[in-house]
């Protein structure tokens, strides 16, 4: 026989709490554990797992270290044999820099995958616009971890992972990846009400001189100026206080870089009729004038400098972390979070 709970009349029996049903059940407590995705490796392991876990710490950490100063250096002396070019065959220095500069983004990108995190895209299929557009690419910042996050996704990226202007930190610029950055053409800019306008002024010239010259593709910046968790009260702050609405999960972005970079390198209005005058231009040009126009082309991309193409499009990037918990670099160096 079925053993069945109920009344007498055949209701269902209603839980009583305590002594008399009608108080309602006192409110469940918050639980303390983190979701999947934020939470410790330690946590998750068993014993044994801790110890091996425990004693691959020290091994991962120096070969981390010793992966990027050894890069480094070899950066500099597969570079050195080939300065010569730098005057006389741009178009080959610049590419043959971009390949070094590219696996340089590999190797520090490898940290999260030997670590057991992946990336993963969503959105739209921008493939097309690695390949051959000019692209700005704006992207939230929260954590040291994001610039590992793009360098991944940068991976797939053919062409424009090599072709990058990357606006970092000034606080960067003797880091080992700064160092490299300085050759590769990146700007560090310096923030701070006292500097604002003068730093505007110089990535204006820093553009001029090397986002047609080196045929740079994709400009990369964090437009929130800093790490969210940082930002956050101040950027609610101001806010309130011009009538901007509320934000919970990013910060009012600081429009001074991406105002300098559209009006520097960003569309022009008067493309359509340079575009006929060029077009007359080719007409009547000699057979001696198109022999140097070749060579141009092949020593430097001399058509890129002349019709200086400009951004056509923006980028907006959005990273996002398990549960809301960032990753740190310390993070992705000693493995001290789940699989994520």
């Amino acid at each position: 026989m079925a053993n069945t709970s109920g009344n007498i009349d055949g209701s269902p029996h209603q839980p009583t709490n305590g002594i008399n049903s009608k108080f309602p059940s006192p409110p469940k407590k918050p639980s303390s554990k983190r979701p999947p995705g934020s939470r410790s490796k330690w946590s998750q392991c068993s014993t044994p797992e801790k110890f091996c876990w425990l004693a691959a710490i020290p091994f991962r950490t120096l070969l981390c270290l010793v992966n990027i100063f050894c890069f480094v250096f070899a950066y500099f002396g597969f570079m050195l044999p080939v300065l010569w070019a730098r005057k006389l065959w741009p178009r080959f220095y610049w590419g043959y820099e971009g390949k070094l500069y590219m696996w340089l983004q590999a190797f520090v990108a490898y940290w999260g995958y030997t670590a057991d995190y992946d990336v993963y895209e969503y959105g739209d299929d921008i493939r097309k616009y690695a390949a051959k557009g000019r692209v700005l690419v704006i992207v939230n910042h929260q954590s040291s971890a994001d610039v590992n996050i793009l360098f991944t996704v940068l991976q797939t990226k053919g062409v424009a992972t090599r072709k990058t202007i990357w606006l970092m930190d000034v606080m960067f610029r003797w880091t080992p990846f700064g160092i490299i950055g300085q050759m590769h053409g990146d700007y560090f800019i310096r923030q701070g009400k006292a500097s604002r306008e003068k730093e505007l002024i110089n990535l204006k010239k820093h553009l001029r001189k090397v986002f047609w010259d080196r045929d740079r593709r994709w400009v990369i910046l964090f437009p929130e100026g800093g790490f969210y968790y940082k930002r956050k009260e101040d950027s609610q702050k101001y806010g309130r206080k011009h009538g901007f609405p509320h934000l919970e999960w990013c910060t009012l972005p600081r429009i001074g870089a991406i105002k300098a970079i559209l009006e520097e390198v960003g569309p022009r209005g008067d493309d359509s009729d340079s575009g006929v005058d060029n077009g007359r231009m080719r007409k009547v040009r000699s057979g001696i004038q198109l022999l140097k126009d070749a060579v141009g082309e092949i020593r430097e991309k001399k058509h890129i400098k002349e019709t200086r193409p400009p951004i056509t499009h923006i980028l907006d990037v959005t990273i996002a972390y398990p549960n809301g918990h960032p990753l740190s670099i310390l993070t992705l160096c000693f493995g001290t979070r789940e699989q994520c």
